[in-house]
């Protein structure tokens, strides 16, 4: 990338013009602000001194990134992020010649940096780390590695304090980064103050020469530039839409989920004693960091590391303890090994899983991984109740139980009751049974409301789902429409059908054919991906007339 270099007045004009864009942006639409705002400086001397494409550099949370998509070739097209048809707010090798891996997932880039280093000493390698990236255990492996390849690579920690919440760790709290970097052969270079280009610039030029791994030690604010973030970096690290002015949210939050958990945990204590909170970095969206404030003991922050955290949370419980472990959804194949463990070991624990099913925010933050994973783990429970009244009962429910219970945090509040057989009989109808397989009990209700005379059948307890059950609530409808919330390769519905074929049926399954989900509205994602109303509407009909 061929740039021209910047006075000191345009370097500082060009990082306020880049923060008013980015704020602006996001308080339209909503997204990251806190954390693309705390590498503004950190980008444009990267920028500046770097030769991109020819360089190469990968963010951790590319959610960081902003400034990189406003000063490489999406500056026109940035008002579109995160719109159908418009640019994503993550790194996408597809997206841009400036973009060398994915974003959206914490821990990876010193790894995806490291493979493009081997044997290629003619350009820098860079990643750059940050919010909390040094709480995952992929940079370590990779930090590792690359200290006994020794190659051309820039490691950059962006220090600013805050995963999705504080920091946690010994690393973090004890400022060890030197010696730890220096104990895996890299040359230590900080504490850099993060927000003076000019500075940074001389830094990297220098850098630029060394042909060994260097760890770059900048310390940023995260949400520098806007009052409101720096006031509330947690909520400014990802939130709805906002006023520019006073940075309060255009709609009120609710966030009933929350309230449920820290109504429920006196009850819980009150009932079996010791029970532990255990989250990998979700701790703001669950009610588990009001929850530390009343049982500080009792609630433990990991960090972002899924896999750890799973462990940890299984002896825990292995332990003689009540543990419900919060794994959001879109995160949930990051520890799949160590669920394995937990279903292996029949752990006796709970899992609660946010975030589940089709989301509106493309393809790496979607959980949609959940239903066809857990389907082929022996020994696992996954409920998916309708609402957080249902919610509140299976999740005692799942607390008696002798293994390990998976319960999807519901994104409709429906209520159908609790069953023992977990399929729930949610209307009548004899000329099609509707089959409501995650977040789509709303749908089939809407279909059933279009064509009349409709079944409608939740499947509460999706794995093991309870076939003879199932059967005996179609009774004679020889017509079946499931709705699944995720692929449908794999996924329940084919479980479904397959153990249904002894009997006369007609069928078809909607949900995820074998693709990711694009960006856009969620009414757009569903229509992309054919699973909005009509679709629904029409595959109906079609049974109907076949």
């Amino acid at each position: 990338m061929s740039v021209n270099r910047k006075t000191a007045a345009r370097l500082v004009a060009e990082a306020a013009s880049m923060r008013e864009v980015i704020i602006e942006k996001m308080s339209s639409d909503g997204g990251h602000v806190g954390s693309p705002l705390a590498v503004i400086e950190v980008i444009q001397a990267l920028v500046d001194v770097f030769d991109f494409p020819k360089d190469k550099i990968v963010f951790d949370g590319a959610h960081q990134m902003h400034a990189y998509k406003l000063l490489t070739d999406r500056a026109e097209a940035f008002a579109t992020m995160d719109h159908r048809g418009g640019i994503g707010e993550y790194a996408d090798i597809h997206e841009s010649p400036y973009d060398f891996y994915i974003g959206g997932r914490i821990g990876i880039s010193v790894s995806a940096a490291l493979g493009y280093a081997v044997n290629h000493p003619e350009y820098k390698s860079i990643a750059l780390l940050g919010d909390g990236s040094m709480t995952a255990g992929q940079p370590f492996e990779a930090l590792n590695h690359a200290g006994a390849l020794a190659p051309n690579l820039l490691v950059i920690y962006n220090d600013n304090d805050y995963a999705v919440t504080e920091t946690v760790g010994y690393l973090h709290t004890r400022n060890t980064q030197r010696e730890f970097s220096e104990s895996l052969g890299f040359e230590y270079v900080g504490v850099v103050d993060g927000h003076d280009t000019q500075k940074l610039i001389e830094l990297f030029e220098d850098i630029k020469q060394r042909k060994r791994p260097v760890f770059l030690h900048v310390k940023t604010v995260k949400g520098k530039g806007y009052e409101p973030a720096l006031r509330d970096p947690v909520t400014f690290h990802w939130l709805d839409p906002f006023d520019l002015a006073t940075g309060e949210l255009k709609k009120k939050p609710v966030n009933k989920f929350r309230d449920l958990i820290l109504k429920k945990a006196p009850q819980l204590v009150e009932k079996h004693g010791e029970v532990y909170y255990v989250s990998p970095a979700a701790a703001r969206s669950t009610g588990l960091k009001e929850l530390k404030k009343i049982y500080p003991d009792h609630v433990f922050d990991t960090g972002i590391n899924e896999q750890h955290c799973v462990t940890f949370s299984a002896a825990l419980a292995l332990n003689g303890n009540k543990v419900i472990c919060f794994v959001p959804a879109t995160f949930f194949p990051r520890a799949l090994d160590q669920i394995i463990d937990a279903c292996m070991l029949r752990v006796p624990m709970v899992f609660v899983l946010p975030g589940s099913g089709i989301s509106r925010q493309g393809q790496t933050l979607q959980g949609i991984y959940t239903l066809p994973i857990l389907n082929a783990i022996p020994n696992a429970e996954l409920y998916h109740p309708a609402s957080l009244a249902e919610f509140d009962r299976l999740l005692d429910r799942a607390l008696e139980h002798d293994g390990p219970v998976f319960i999807h945090k519901p994104g409709e509040d429906i209520e159908t009751g609790i069953t023992e057989s977990g399929v729930v009989k949610v209307r009548e109808g004899g000329k099609l049974s509707v089959i409501s397989i995650g977040n789509t009990l709303g749908k089939a209700l809407r279909l059933a409301d279009a064509l009349g005379d409709v079944q409608v059948l939740h499947i509460q307890k999706v794995k093991p789902v309870d076939l003879e059950a199932l059967e005996r609530s179609m009774g004679d409808n020889s017509r079946m429409l499931i709705l699944e919330d995720g692929f449908v390769r794999s996924g329940i519905g084919q479980h479904i059908v397959a153990n249904l074929l002894h009997r006369p049926i007609s069928y078809e399954i909607l949900g995820i054919r074998d693709r990711f989900p694009s960006i856009g509205t969620l009414d757009e994602v569903f229509e992309d991906i054919g699973f909005d109303d009509a679709a629904v509407l029409a595959a109906a009909r079609q049974l109907l007339n076949a």
